[in-house]
């Protein structure tokens, strides 16, 4: 196990080796682009495009205007000929969640060398993380229905359904195993995460692909979030990179975003055998629920799943070098997650760094675990935790080190990332740095 002073170790054997990453935000189309944004604190939140203007919600991760040819010509570019062939037929009809989705998944199965040196299909799972992924394809759909029901897309029976993102990216890189979805709202990524492990951790799979499925923005469900006042709006409006503020007291809501990621999780015998060096280590994990169904944050809820996430982990507290915050830019949300931090953590929790990548990418929703848990990864792997940005009027109630504005250095050995959601799902994933 990694120890405290961020000396990195072998993966354990309850563990599982991460050995492939791939993200798309409004950062970049890759994670090298992905990083370079972190590390620069660069915004990629934008206005949205094509929304129906009477909406409150006006700005977001903007992805809407995603072409896949151009993504296979420039970070598709090394991949085998084959597969890229195979992405264009499969994905020119499929809606745009689905696009995306494959389009990560091919980074992190490329990034394993799955495709030079294969693990066998019947052990390759697939847990894709997310729900309601085609609310903006099926309200185009049912504009057309109120026109003429005859001329809805001909394959909207199939594509409406969330399956079709595993199908389609089970069928592009021939997994053969386990594939399903995992729903948990805000909690997804991290939840299918876990499950990923728990697949491996029983022999069920020896690979398994964690796919976060970014959500295409439909102008209904981002007015009905901005009803409840879960959105960031109008006091950003003319200035979308200042919107998602984590931490600071300006925060006044979250800044959605269509964004998503992708890890490959293998066994450490699978790695050895297909002679891959893991990025990092998954030590363990844990969520909880909070018995209720309000979207209001629970601190009990949150302390137990970063607690049972360290005893799944067999990490003690002392030994935690770095927090992914989920750290959503919500007054109440962002408080309630530092008290259950420091409660947690004790004496620690003052000592080290914990950041918010949904300041810059904004709040990727059920894919957000994944890819704060891709942020991790290469925050681990280069020893550099990235800026919460925005910090410009600090919160005297929130006393934590939140990485303002700048990158800096930090010898990291082990990491947690948390994710929390509507419904009162809590989880939290523990990371380790590898030799």
């Amino acid at each position: 196990m990694p120890s405290r002073t961020g000396q990195p170790s072998a993966v354990p054997q309850t563990g599982a080796a991460i050995t492939g990453c791939g993200a798309i935000t409004g950062l970049g189309p890759d994670t090298a682009s992905f990083w370079s944004g972190l590390v620069n604190g660069r915004s990629g939140i934008r206005h949205w495009l094509g929304k129906d203007s009477r909406i409150d919600s006006k700005i977001g991760g903007d992805l809407s205007d995603f072409q896949l040819s151009g993504y296979l010509a420039d970070v598709g570019q090394d991949y085998p000929e084959d597969l890229a062939h195979k992405a264009k037929k499969l994905l020119r009809a499929t809606p745009l969640s689905g696009v995306l989705t494959a389009a990560v998944a091919m980074q992190a199965w490329v990034e394993a060398g799955l495709h030079e040196s294969p693990a066998p299909a019947a052990r390759c799972a697939h847990v894709c993380a997310g729900h309601n992924l085609g609310h903006a394809y099926i309200s185009e759909n049912l504009k057309t229905f109120d026109e003429d029901p005859e001329y809805i897309e001909p394959l909207f029976g199939v594509h409406h359904l969330d399956t079709d993102v595993v199908g389609v990216t089970c069928e592009l890189l021939g997994i053969r195993g386990p594939s399903f979805m995992v729903g948990a709202a805000c909690a997804s990524g991290n939840i299918a995460i876990i499950t990923a492990l728990g697949l491996i951790r029983s022999g069920a799979a020896d690979v398994v692909l964690v796919t976060g499925a970014p959500v295409a923005q439909d102008s209904l469900v981002l007015q009905g979030l901005a009803m409840i006042d879960a959105l960031c709006t109008g006091t950003f409006d003319d200035e979308p990179e200042r919107a998602s503020r984590p931490f600071d007291a300006l925060r006044a809501g979250f800044v959605p975003s269509e964004g998503g990621a992708a890890v490959v999780l293998e066994s450490a015998a699978s790695a050895r055998r297909r002679g891959v060096a893991p990025l990092a280590a998954l030590l363990g994990g844990a969520c909880t629920s909070n018995a209720h169904r309000l979207t209001k944050p629970d601190q009990n809820g949150q302390e137990r799943a970063m607690r049972e996430a360290l005893t799944t982990a067999g990490m003690a507290p002392d030994e935690v070098d770095y927090v992914n915050a989920h750290a959503t830019s919500t007054p109440l949300g962002d408080a309630t997650e530092v008290a259950a931090i420091k409660s947690v953590l004790g004496a620690r929790a003052a000592e080290i760094p914990v950041n918010s990548t949904k300041s810059m990418t904004g709040h990727c929703l059920s894919a957000s675990g994944v890819v704060e848990f891709v942020a991790t990864v290469l925050q681990l792997r280069h020893g550099i935790v990235h800026p919460t940005i925005n910090q410009e009027k600090q919160d005297e109630s929130l006393d934590l080190d939140f990485v303002p504005n700048e990158a800096r250095e930090h010898r990291m050995g082990t990491a947690l990332s948390n994710s929390f959601g509507f419904g009162g799902m809590n989880s939290c994933v523990a990371v380790g740095a590898v030799s």
